[in-house]
């Protein structure tokens, strides 16, 4: 703005509304400067306050969301811009009887416009914080997440047709084992939470050097110094420093667990946020319910969606790598666990979670899936039966008990009829047609 300042040649007078005086200039670029500056500053005190009560309603752990929320990064990024840009502009205002005179009129303009859509946003800020505070934008913030977590993790679902990279899929084999478990141990040199692995990079450098690389850890578990975070299996000679520094590098540690490849984040954010909510202290049953729907919803959607082969290989068919996998079980068990517990000292939040199974059931197509959707329902009828509930409360949770068995028991029934099919191929972890979950439980 300065330089298209500097470079017009016309006469202000034609353009009244442009002009300025030094004065002028000078008085509204320092008051615009002062007054982004001021409620830049009252803008985070706001954000502080919001952030303040949201840890100590909901938990310190949906704090992550917040802290990523574009609109409070606009809000402060457009006053304090606003600001800096006053400040320079007011720095090339000459007065009269200086040397080389200058009053940058179009940069005064801009000045004042950016200040009015500085305000717009203020407005709308105030608006949104008043929004996201409440309990069920939290929730659904924290859905969404998970949500994008799933689209990045498991990206295919059942009924589509294989990707060509899986071409080459397969089991181990006993050699191959073998090789693994005389293999070289590569050791974390730092601790904390492992936040993502960089697989392509793995599978290159195991490419590289005819590797096959082992983890025994995935996004979300914890590694401490010095404990095994991949086994190698070589097939020559390597140096095993270099070895161990390119492995270390391909994983990313931090002392907080993120959605990015660990599904499990999102849902015990969710998870936790309805516990407390159930607490004495809070005592907030629809906030666990909005909880409880938005985490059936998600495992409803898992439920339509192929689980990952633990297998890598390089575009020539090799085993690269192998890792362990996240499965519909544990996440199943990861939503609902901690929840269940404590929801059935209410008999509204376990008939709740009973909707919550139903809706799961509805889209389960595997025989593993609805035995964890069945254990979970009877392990939730049974907690409440424990309880000192009323007899008509209790009847309601076991009808909807009994349509979820009804329901769920002819894929059980069909999943050990093809048992002794699965006997002789006791490593197949997915069906070739539907390529459902194999039923890992977790804990």
């Amino acid at each position: 703005m300065l330089t298209l300042d500097h470079s017009l040649d016309l006469s202000w007078d034609d353009y009244f509304w442009l002009q300025t005086t030094t004065n002028g200039a000078q008085t509204v670029l320092s008051t615009i400067a002062g007054g982004m500056i001021t409620v830049a500053g009252v803008v985070l005190s706001m954000e502080m306050v919001t952030l303040s009560i949201t840890s100590s309603q909901f938990g310190s752990r949906v704090l992550r969301s917040r802290l990523g929320d574009r609109t409070t990064q606009w809000t402060i990024g457009a006053f304090m811009g606003t600001a800096v840009y006053s400040l320079v502009v007011l720095k090339m205002v000459r007065r009269i009887g200086e040397d080389n005179f200058f009053i940058p009129h179009l940069s005064v303009m801009a000045a004042i416009i950016f200040a009015l859509g500085s305000l717009t946003i203020l407005l709308y800020f105030i608006h949104h914080v008043a929004m996201i505070a409440q309990a069920p934008e939290i929730v659904a913030g924290l859905a969404s997440d998970l949500k994008h977590s799933m689209e990045r993790i498991f990206p295919d679902r059942i009924g589509d047709p294989p990707p060509k990279q899986n071409s080459h899929d397969r089991d181990v084999t006993d050699e191959e084992w073998e090789l693994l478990r005389h293999g070289i141990t590569v050791e974390c040199r730092r601790e904390g939470y492992i936040q993502g692995i960089e697989g392509d990079d793995l599978i290159h450098l195991a490419t590289k050097q005819d590797l096959i690389i082992q983890l025994p850890k995935r996004p979300g578990d914890f590694l401490s110094r010095g404990e095994t975070m991949a086994k190698v299996a070589v097939k020559g000679q390597v140096d095993e420093s270099k070895l161990s520094a390119a492995i270390n590098e391909a994983f990313f540690i931090g002392n907080n667990r993120t959605p990015w490849q660990d599904v499990n984040c999102s849902v015990h954010e969710l998870s936790q946020m309805g516990v407390r909510a159930l607490s004495p202290g809070i005592n907030d049953p629809y906030t666990a319910v909005n909880c409880i729907d938005r985490l059936s919803s998600a495992l409803a959607q898992l439920a339509q969606r192929k689980m990952p082969s633990p297998n890598r290989f390089d575009h020539d068919g090799h085993l690269r790598l192998v890792v362990d996998r996240q499965t519909f079980s544990s996440v199943m068990h990861a939503a609902f666990d901690q929840m269940r517990s404590y929801a059935i000292s209410s008999a509204a939040v376990s008939q709740r979670l009973m909707e919550g199974y139903q809706r799961i059931a509805d889209a389960v197509v595997g025989g593993d899936q609805a035995e964890d959707v069945l254990h979970q329902a009877r392990l939730t009828m049974e907690g409440a039966l424990e309880q000192s509930h009323h007899p008509a409360d209790m009847k309601v949770i076991q009808e909807q008990f009994q349509r979820l068995t009804d329901q769920l028991q002819p894929l059980i029934q069909q999943k050990e009829q093809q048992a002794p099919d699965e006997d002789e191929n006791p490593n197949d972890d997915e069906s070739s047609d539907e390529g459902e979950a194999s039923g890992e439980v977790i804990g």
